[in-house]
């Protein structure tokens, strides 16, 4: 073999090397930022519109809102499926994890009134974690 082809060579290798690690690299950084979002944190550490799941305290008891919320430049909680505000204060958050939902996510914050109506029916049963604010 020349001289030529085994630098060649030995070039194509490291980089190819080089790629791999930078590869594992990335999914090592993706599943650890996987890890840390799918944890609770703190609602003061709550980041802005992103669609979140939200714990609240009532009576003593935490329980995660079983529909997505959004922590709005207004520092208001809505619910992202009915564009509403939310009547509660969470205590937690994590990024919303979209195949807990109990309903298809299909957010229509900016959907028309006859969608929003839709999903107001849709979450009937859950009424006591919305309600349509007077003033919207």
């Amino acid at each position: 073999m020349r001289k030529t082809n085994v630098r060649n060579l030995g070039k194509h290798l490291l980089s190819d090397a080089a790629k791999v690690i930078e590869n594992a690299d990335r999914t090592v950084h993706a599943v650890l930022e996987y890890e840390h979002l799918s944890r609770w944190h703190p609602v003061s550490t709550a980041p802005y519109n992103q669609d979140l799941e939200i714990r609240v305290n009532e009576d003593g008891l935490t329980s995660a809102l079983p529909f997505p919320c959004r922590h709005t430049n207004g520092d208001e909680w809505i619910n992202v499926d009915l564009g509403v505000r939310l009547q509660v204060h969470p205590v937690e958050w994590r990024i919303w994890q979209k195949d807990k939902s109990p309903h298809p996510h299909q957010s229509s914050i900016f959907a028309g009134e006859e969608a929003t109506a839709r999903r107001r029916e849709q979450w009937s049963g859950h009424h006591e974690y919305w309600r349509q604010p007077k003033d919207l």
